[in-house]
């Protein structure tokens, strides 16, 4: 029987992965939602999904605008959308019984303590990061790199080998497994690269409507040194449950088998980072997705572990007095994240690995 595999989100990432697996022999049917059409009438439009750069092929692609197809077609369901998204998508999928189904979110953003608090789902899992870096551009994808592997748990940690196998089969990298999914969080170094040349770029940005190249141009010293202090926050929290996380350009480097010496040089010569052109404008996923469920979240666990969060805190209260969002207030931090009750010694027994208790 050929495996089906539903992915929720009809944007890049989601097309991505779905024009991969279908060149790989599996049936996919992407899911876009009704008031987010943009990208799947692009491509109904024109009978197929095109894709160029490092990912050549035009492939014929099943979408639908409801999720009891969704539900129906495969016990698995793949989350693209981005975390801003996600609670959206929960909303939907509380109709329906998810005891035999199986989630992953990519990336995650610690979706999965928020899910499993509200509905029953058979296995929530969790990437840091797409497997792809792509983009849309009128109906068509663009693939700019892939991924060597990502980071993956999930919220239950005794899945069987059997089990493994088969998410294994659905993604085209090495798969790392990690110890939770804190550690899957603190892997996912957009939260040290986006927020930060955004809101240091933001009048750049909006005196030229995003014309200039945002890693190439952007990612100057100054504002390395500054993704370099949130980085060791992060660093920090990890060492504080026990992970092994490398720094931010060592997982950068280890993504796309490259070998950078640091920031300034992956923004100068990485070619998945230096032709990526800026935003048009601060109201974007580097925003809007990366400070409040990745920054707001890492500041709530330094918070709670007893670790110095000011670079975090700085980055996030720049960025609510430049768009007026109340980001700390409204994004995961550890009350949605049912984390706020722990002590710091239940936060640490709960997620850090066994030699660091």
């Amino acid at each position: 029987m050929q495996f089906k595999v539903c992915i929720v989100g009809a944007g890049p990432a989601g097309f991505a992965l779905a024009a991969d697996l279908e060149s790989r022999g599996t049936s996919v049917l992407v899911y876009s939602h009704p008031t987010h059409i943009h990208h799947a009438s692009y491509v109904i439009d024109k009978g197929c999904l095109r894709a160029s750069g490092t990912m050549e092929s035009s492939t014929n692609i099943r979408i639908t605008f409801d999720m009891r197809d969704v539900i129906a077609f495969s016990k698995f369901i793949i989350l693209t959308v981005p975390s801003t998204g996600q609670e959206t998508v929960l909303c939907e999928l509380k109709e329906f019984a998810l005891h035999q189904h199986t989630i992953i979110t990519i990336p995650g953003n610690l979706f999965s303590l928020i899910a499993d608090a509200e509905m029953e789902i058979g296995c929530i899992l969790e990437t840091n990061l797409s497997p792809y870096s792509c983009r849309m551009n009128q109906g068509e994808l663009v693939v700019l790199g892939k991924k060597s592997f990502f980071f993956i748990a999930a919220l239950q940690n005794d899945l069987s080998p059997a089990f493994k196998d088969k998410i294994r089969r659905i993604f085209p990298i090495e798969l790392k497994w990690s110890s939770n999914v804190i550690e899957v969080c603190l892997s996912n170094i957009n939260g040290v690269f986006h927020p930060l040349m955004m809101i240091m770029n933001a009048g750049r940005i909006e005196s030229t409507s995003g014309d200039f190249l945002l890693y190439r141009d952007g990612l100057t010293r100054s504002v390395a040194n500054a993704m370099l202090a949130v980085d060791r926050v992060r660093l920090e929290i990890g060492e504080a449950f026990g992970f092994q996380l490398d720094s931010v350009i060592e997982t950068s480097n280890k993504c796309y088998g490259a070998d950078f010496t640091d920031l300034v040089d992956l923004a100068q010569n990485s070619e998945p980072h230096n032709k990526l052109r800026a935003p048009s404008d601060i109201e974007n996923r580097n925003i809007s997705e990366d400070v409040p469920d990745l920054l707001v979240c890492w500041h709530g666990l330094a918070e709670k572990l007893g670790i110095d969060a000011s670079p975090l805190k700085a980055v996030i209260i720049l960025v609510e007095m430049a768009t007026g969002i109340g980001y700390m207030e409204s994004g995961r931090n550890l009350r949605k994240l049912h984390l706020e009750d722990l002590t710091r010694s239940e936060l640490l027994a709960r997620f850090s690995v066994p030699h660091a208790r």
